[in-house]
């Protein structure tokens, strides 16, 4: 071989030597300088904290209780540290903590924001001070003053705790006296169930004057309702409750269960419906007093429409039925007389004319409003008849005689949290004359 032909081949393998070399450099002398780079970089610190949230809990104090200071040094775990501390002291409901770079220059100089949201009370370090502070903020009070036709002014206070076990939870304490001396322990609360949606459990014991037998009517009631929301605005109710009744002479306990379907809100009235409205009613109770063998079935039916007539007139009509499938103790009975806005049943008539086992009853009204339906402050007109029969359950209903009462009243509506104010004046057809006043309205 001559040298020529060797001179080529000295020169690759030069090349590849050096080249090998160079690689083994980059991997011994760079990942060295890169470490000593690494090394020298400045540690990241705090140089500014941000508050925001607290309101009661001054800046310093949040900032005292986080146990982190300007200069500190921000390790890895700084945001996981400062939120468990704040989270440990049981003033804040939410803790948020976020790390942030000053500038996109300067890495070494972190900015750290807290947002906080306080629970209620968290001003005060004692726990039961927080506690009892916290059930303050949340309770609310309002005067309770209504007239039931038959019974007289019953006044007293309703006293509610939200959120008193849980979120959206009502713990009440209705207290009334005069008619109906009256106390109540209530606890309503929605249920996450595919069952239940909402639950309401219920303690109460009160007593007043039975305006038909004149007598004391004294019960104490344990109650637990349930219910459950079905499409197309239905809804399933049950109930069932343990009562002691003292009337005149008697003591009896009695078991008391019901199943209710309602369609709309049968509880509200609509004093101007600006378009076709109805509410439906069915049901049966089951009353069971302890100690006797009969038991008694008692079907309900409460009807209720509201046509639009006109621009502002409204028509109301109502057909309400409750039977009885035998005699019911006299407490139990239903009265007849009094205008439907404080519970009665016949305008024209007082409240305890009559008492029966079952009883039927119709009611038309043309409602007029004398001002626009958009005015907080709304009153007007309204005309109406009343037919309405209490009667036993041995009487055919064929052999029932009803009662009638006609007449006209006028209504004031101060605002929507106050219920309208009506009074009414009915002829009973049998050349009397009532007037019915009342804080309601009507069915």
């Amino acid at each position: 071989m001559t040298l020529d032909r060797l001179r080529p081949s000295l020169l690759s393998a030069t090349v590849r030597m050096a080249l090998a070399s160079a690689v083994a450099a980059s991997v011994t002398v760079f990942p060295g300088k890169l470490i000593a780079q690494e090394r020298s970089q400045p540690a990241e610190t705090v140089v500014e904290i941000r508050i925001h949230g607290n309101v009661s809990v001054a800046d310093s104090e949040v900032l005292a209780l986080s146990g982190v200071a300007l200069g500190d040094v921000a390790g890895p775990d700084l945001v996981h540290t400062v939120r468990a501390r704040l989270e440990a002291t049981g003033c804040f409901e939410t803790v948020e903590v976020h790390r942030r770079y000053r500038s996109l220059s300067t890495t070494d100089e972190i900015a750290l924001v807290i947002v906080v949201r306080e629970r209620i009370g968290a001003r005060f370090s004692n726990p039961i001070v927080r506690a009892l502070a916290s059930v303050g903020r949340r309770m609310m009070v309002a005067p309770i003053v209504n007239h039931k036709e038959g019974y007289g002014v019953a006044f007293g206070a309703l006293t509610s705790v939200l959120d008193a076990f849980g979120s959206e939870n009502r713990l009440s304490v209705p207290v009334t006296w005069g008619g109906h001396k009256y106390i109540a322990l209530n606890m309503e609360a929605p249920i996450g169930d595919p069952v239940i949606d909402y639950l309401l459990v219920s303690a109460s014991r009160g007593r007043r004057r039975h305006p038909y037998f004149d007598v004391d009517d004294e019960r104490t009631q344990l109650k637990v309702e349930a219910e459950r929301r079905l499409p197309r605005g239905f809804r399933v109710n049950g109930e069932i409750g343990w009562e002691e009744v003292h009337f005149a002479s008697r003591a009896e306990r009695l078991i008391r269960s019901a199943v209710h379907v309602d369609y709309g809100d049968y509880r509200e009235t609509p004093v101007t419906a600006r378009k076709n409205t109805a509410s439906l009613r069915v049901g049966v109770e089951r009353l069971k007093i302890i100690g006797h063998e009969v038991t008694v079935i008692r079907p309900l039916l409460d009807a209720r429409v509201y046509a639009a007539v006109g621009d502002q007139a409204v028509f109301a009509a109502r057909f309400f039925v409750k039977g009885a499938s035998g005699p019911l103790p006299a407490y139990e009975q239903v009265l007849l007389g009094g205008s439907p806005a404080v519970g009665g049943t016949l305008r024209g008539w007082p409240a305890g004319v009559a008492v029966g086992d079952r009883i039927a009853l119709a009611s038309v009204e043309l409602r007029l409003p004398l001002n626009s339906l958009l005015s907080d402050r709304r009153f007007g007109l309204r005309l109406f008849y009343d037919t309405a029969a209490v009667f036993e359950t041995n009487r055919p209903f064929r052999d029932v005689s009803f009662r009638e009462g006609a007449g006209g009243g006028v209504y004031f509506i101060p605002s929507r949290f106050v219920p309208p104010v009506s009074i009414d004046v009915a002829h009973d057809f049998d050349g009397r004359v009532r007037v019915h006043a009342s804080a309601g309205f009507g069915f």
